[in-house]
């Protein structure tokens, strides 16, 4: 089997290959899949780039059977080419997996930001709730006090401040611990 045929079964398998990877909708999948002067055409999708590898390797085949005026010195910078852009796009399938896996993870890691996020936000909320209830509860003891309420009522209220307190240092513990782990 001559080098030019094993090189058109190779593009042909890898535009098959390209074919299902362009069907599936990839996060992230890049708008030019090469940055480089290998391929000229740009496009989101890897059947273009075969398809162009694949007209490199019809002009070589004219080329070597002499229907296209080329030296061998040409043919051979052709064939080099062709071999760079198969290559290339083994090497894009391989990555668009590693892609695929880098977009799954990043996805779960947003999420638990994004938790840790609600969650630092809605214990700011309780500790806010938390303050507003020691306020009123300060407020209720002084007026009891200045009234000369009785001294059960007073120690109802002290106990339930007490508590309150209680509730807004395990809250600031949390925020502290949560923020401590953030870095």
């Amino acid at each position: 089997m001559s080098a030019l045929t094993e090189l058109k079964q190779r593009l042909t398998q890898l535009r098959q290959q390209a074919k299902m990877l362009d069907q599936v909708p990839i996060a992230g999948k890049p708008q030019d899949w090469f940055q480089t002067d290998l391929f000229s055409c740009h496009s989101p999708y890897l059947t273009d780039y075969v398809d162009e590898a694949m007209q490199q390797l019809h002009r070589l085949q004219l080329c070597s059977s002499g229907q296209q005026a080329a030296s061998s010195e040409q043919q051979q910078r052709l064939a080099e080419r062709i071999a760079a852009q198969c290559n290339a796009l083994t090497r894009a399938f391989a990555n668009s997996e590693t892609r695929k896996n880098f977009k799954v993870t990043k996805r779960k890691v947003q999420k638990v930001v994004q938790q840790l996020t609600q969650s630092s936000r809605d214990l700011y909320q309780q500790l806010s709730q938390y303050k507003e209830y020691e306020q009123r509860l300060e407020d209720m003891l002084r007026l009891a006090q200045q009234q000369n309420k009785d001294v059960q009522q007073q120690l109802a209220v002290q106990a339930r401040l007490g508590r309150c307190r209680r509730a807004i240092s395990e809250v600031e513990q949390q925020i502290q611990f949560q923020e401590q782990h953030k870095r």
